[in-house]
């Protein structure tokens, strides 16, 4: 039966069918980042940067807000700002009087889906120990709060976990080929 099955095609068919649409990556937001120590050129100011890599999907002005509490940052500046003809981006100081944080806000001037989009920002760091990671929120191109959460580490380079649906896929076909030559 199974044979025949593999014959026809209607095995193979059925695994394009599950592992395309299901295999795919999450549409979810990830912000990744990594701190550096920078040098200190004021006396007292203790100086870092953060190189950020931003992947998923953004609509037409949709937006991605990162917040700096206003305790633990000042002086917000990018080095390295992402391509100005795919997004807009805005600086909002951090202000203790009020107490305000400080905000980096990126709006997707196009439909765009960045795969690890790099940009820089530098800092002074005003808390103790090393900066960690950052909160933010996506907004929809009304401004309305869809997702919330926290920047990650950059992980170490190395080798991409494929999809569980993908993994049986494929060994499911290489059974099949396997049964075929026998």
């Amino acid at each position: 039966m199974f044979k025949r099955m593999f014959r026809q095609g209607f095995l193979w068919r059925l695994l394009a069918w599950t592992g395309l649409p299901l295999g795919g990556p999450v549409q979810a937001v990830i912000l990744e980042y990594a701190a550096s120590n920078l040098p200190d050129l004021v006396a007292g100011q203790d100086r870092w940067s953060y190189q950020y890599q931003l992947s998923g999907r953004f609509g037409a002005f949709a937006s991605v807000n990162l917040l700096y509490p206003a305790d633990r940052y000042a002086d917000l500046a990018f080095s390295a700002p992402p391509d100005p003809a795919v997004w807009s981006s805005l600086i909002t100081a951090p202000d203790p009087r009020f107490p305000a944080d400080g905000l980096l806000g990126l709006t997707a001037l196009v439909a765009t889906r960045p795969l690890k989009l790099p940009f820089t920002l530098e800092f002074t760091w005003l808390g103790t120990g090393s900066p960690g990671t950052q909160d933010f929120e996506i907004l929809d191109d009304g401004f309305n709060v869809i997702e919330r959460g926290s920047s990650t580490p950059l992980a170490a380079p190395g080798l991409p976990e494929p999809g569980s649906l993908l993994l049986v896929a494929g060994a499911l076909a290489l059974l099949a080929r396997r049964q075929r030559h026998t």
